[in-house]
């Protein structure tokens, strides 16, 4: 016993001050009190950083040499270290959304063959690691807006989805737990962890910075389109056909859903003009009939919003109308041949034999003979029309069915809730409704022919991520929740 005490007193006397220390430091860290300290200077330095135009140059650089390089697996590492860095020294939780919505960008680009990121996956802990110490080190408030209930509604469809019809090995898979939990209380969480940290006082305009998170991620997908024919030009000009881009469908519900942000920046500035012709080139070359259709509408709402602002005069809004109907009248069957010479059945925009028909008949079936829970997300009994490729769920290729399908009346209630809340915000007479009303307009569109709103990360996400600021520049201060000491 003596001995034990005279070792423990010897460890105290060398080491004591030292842990004493590092307790201090950790604890000043922790609660912010670094002004003129190491960390302080670090966090300053990063929050200037996260206020200017270089951040996004940043982001859209580590995007752009995975693309030019064909190897994504780099710039995803570093993007979840910047994100991991920004959430730690950052109190503004937008600076991490960025570099964490570009890591699932670049994963889906890795379509066929997601198996390459396993071995980084204890990068994850990382990014959860420094979201707790982000969420210790800034602590904030719950806060209730408006889109709690629906989406705890739609929490409760997901979970209860395909209940006493789905195997409890299919509704227990990793791929149906990601889709389950990722569509309802991920996104629950996602809405609430965002909604308290908007709630922080800012120096910018909360509107623009969204719009830049938005133009950012676009201009990375038109990016990833540009350096797709780049590395295989030699193909497509042999032919002059458009060659199968594997994440096409992807491709075009990004580039449809970010063409409102262009939009926004050509309004502040007419240069951003030119941008609009690299997202619609984007949009035709990336060979998706879907964004070749919804992003025609996207355009002409957004000509409509220039002039409607008086960012543009009316006239040459007809000159652009008269430009298009005469470059298809002189070159339209040739855009055609182009655009659907590679394809099983170029006489049809829509091939009656297409899986998207077959789902079609067996989506309204499934809902029909389980009309209450339907057959549940992780269900793959409809395999056999479309197997998708690994790490995706058996889609019915439409947002509509894809509820009535996998969740029945329960999910279609859920869903028409979230619907009427996310439209009784977008009634109200201000520039954010109008972007966020593009915005979830292109969304809902490509999600009628493609998965769309029902892939959590990055769309579903983003979805929520553009609502809940619509809702903070619509409501400004929100009730805040009381919590128990």
């Amino acid at each position: 016993m003596v001995k034990w005490l005279s070792k423990r007193m010897r460890y105290l006397i060398q080491y004591g001050p030292r842990c004493r220390a590092l307790k201090v430091r950790i604890h000043c860290f922790m609660t912010q009190s670094t002004s003129g300290s190491f960390w302080g200077r670090i966090t300053e330095k990063t929050e200037y950083f996260w206020n200017t135009n270089l951040y996004f140059a940043l982001m859209l650089a580590v995007t752009a040499v995975s693309m030019l390089t064909q190897n994504v697996v780099p710039s995803t590492v570093a993007l979840a270290v910047l994100c991991a860095w920004m959430l730690v020294f950052c109190r503004d939780i937008l600076a991490a959304a960025l570099p964490f919505l570009l890591i699932f960008l670049l994963s889906t680009l890795q379509y066929n063959d997601l198996s390459v990121f396993l071995p980084f996956a204890p990068l994850a802990a990382l990014v959860i690691g420094g979201l707790i110490v982000h969420l210790v080190r800034w602590k904030k408030p719950a806060v209730a807006g408006r889109s709690i209930r629906s989406l705890l509604a739609v929490s409760v469809a997901t979970l209860l989805g395909g209940v006493g019809f789905i195997p409890a090995s299919q509704y227990f898979s990793p791929l149906s737990v990601y889709y389950t939990l990722g569509l309802g209380l991920g996104l629950l969480a996602v809405y609430l962890l965002l909604r308290a940290e908007l709630e922080l006082p800012r120096s910018y305009d909360l509107l623009c910075r969204l719009m830049q998170l938005l133009y950012t991620i676009g201009l990375a997908m038109v990016l990833a389109v540009g350096s797709y024919y780049l590395h295989h030009w030699a193909e497509f000009s042999q032919c002059w056909e458009l060659p199968g881009i594997s994440y096409r469908n992807f491709a075009a519900t990004i580039l449809v859903s970010t063409l409102p942000a262009v939009f926004y920046m050509a309004g502040r500035s007419r240069r951003h003009l030119f941008t609009v012709l690299l997202w619609c080139a984007a949009m035709f070359f990336s060979g998706s009939r879907s964004a070749l259709l919804f992003g025609a509408v996207m355009v002409l709402l957004g000509f409509v919003y220039l002039v409607k602002r008086n960012y543009l005069p009316l006239w040459s809004f007809f000159v652009i109308v008269a430009s298009v109907t005469v470059i298809m009248a002189l070159f339209g069957s040739q855009i055609y041949d182009m655009f659907f010479g590679a394809r099983g059945d170029p006489d049809h925009f829509i091939s009656p034999t297409e899986e998207r028909w077959l789902l079609l008949d067996r989506g309204f079936a499934d809902f029909f003979n389980h009309p209450l829970l339907g057959i549940g997300l992780g269900n793959q009994k409809n395999i056999d029309l479309f197997a998708g490729v690994p790490g995706s769920m058996v889609f019915y290729h439409n947002a509509v069915l894809q509820v009535m399908g996998s969740m029945g009346i329960v999910g279609v209630a859920a869903y028409t809730l979230l619907l009427g809340d996310r439209l009784r915000l977008l009634l109200h007479d201000r520039e954010a409704c109008y972007m966020a009303g593009m915005y979830y307009l292109g969304m809902l569109m490509v999600s009628m022919t493609n998965p769309g709103l029902f892939c959590p990360l990055p769309n579903a996400a983003l979805t929520v991520l553009v609502f809940t600021v619509l809702e903070k520049c619509v409501d400004g201060p929100a009730a805040v929740l009381h919590r128990r000491k």
